[in-house]
This record gives structure tokens, sequence and C-alpha cells, in this order.
């Protein structure tokens, strides 16, 4: 939940610029009493998403295995996520909006919504219906093996909760892929 600790374990300068983040918007909070959220966002997929290899990664992988490149996972890839449809985080920003509480939230897919990478990648396979590629990597510094978040926070404060099964919005970014190939397509 909220209250773990997120500067533990390896940090990285992506893990401290984002708890720096936290404390500048609680010190506002508190001193000039702004009604303000800091939203920890778990990994949001959806259309429109190019998608690298550190973020955006179902978009990233969904987009290698339909224009037949090469998917690198790092480590086992049983790395365990809460991915969250970036429609539901546009509604999250909503209902803060609508019922917010200053603080602190977690917005992702919470345990309803985790899934490995490898889980993710044979999703896609099953949703396009051949195999991709994949190539495995040693594992990277500071990635964490099971990262999902608490949402009761989000719930209770907000009334928001995240709608879209993983399948249903996987197979949403796998159909604006398809439509949109050209933007894909590398140029010689």
């Amino acid at each position: 939940d909220e209250s773990h600790p997120v500067s533990e374990g390896i940090l990285t300068p992506l893990h401290a610029s984002k708890r720096a983040a936290e404390l500048y918007l609680e010190t506002y909070i508190k001193t000039y009493k702004i009604n303000a959220a800091s939203f920890r966002l778990t990994g949001i997929y959806g259309t429109r998403q190019f998608g690298g290899e550190d973020h955006g990664w179902v978009a990233n992988f969904s987009i290698r295995a339909i224009m037949n490149r090469m998917i690198k996972v790092y480590g086992t890839g049983k790395q365990l996520r809460d991915i969250v449809y970036a429609e539901d985080v546009a509604e999250a920003c909503h209902a803060f909006y609508l019922n917010g509480k200053p603080g602190i939230y977690n917005i992702g897919g919470g345990e309803e919504f985790s899934i490995s990478l490898l889980e993710c990648i044979d999703l896609i396979s099953d949703i396009i219906g051949k195999k991709p590629q994949v190539k495995f990597e040693k594992g990277r510094l500071g990635d964490l093996l099971y990262f999902v978040c608490n949402i009761d926070k989000a719930k209770k404060y907000l009334k928001w909760y995240p709608k879209t099964p993983p399948k249903e919005g996987i197979k949403k970014l796998i159909n604006w892929i398809n439509n949109e190939r050209k933007l894909f397509k590398v140029s010689n």
C-alpha cells in the first residue's frame, strides 16, 4: 500500500526522482492546504502508446510481436507486475477531481490485473495467433521481481478501481497496432 517505502532495495535515479516528487507534493499539501495528489502509476498500457523496454513494456511486447521483431526479456520473465489500461488511469484522474482527498495513491491493476512478463507474451501470442521470438538477457539493476500495488485507498477515497482486464485491454492495443502498422515500419 501507499505506506510501503518506495526507497528500499536497489535504488535507481528513477526511484529517487519519484520519491522526491512525492515529498514536494506532501510538503505543498501540508504548507498550503492544497487539494493535490500524487499517483503511483503501475504498468500503464493502451492504444497510441509506442512503448519502450523500460516503460510501456506491454505495448513494446505487442508491437514487436506483430512486427515480427525480437522481444527482449531481462531476467527470467517471471517478474510479476500489475498493469492498468490507460483509459482506467484517465478515469482515476477524473475520480480525484470529483472525490479527491489529498495524498498519495496507488493507481494500478492491483492483484486482479497482475501478470508476469511471460504470461503477457503468451496472452499476446494467443491474441495474434503466433508465437513471438523471445530473447532472454541478464536481469537489470533495480528491476523488481514482484510489484503489485494495493489499490484499496483509491477505491475508498476516489471511488475508483480499474475496469479493463489485461486480455480486453491488450486486444484493444493489438487492434490499434494492426490498424497503424505504418507507424512501426523501420525505414531504410
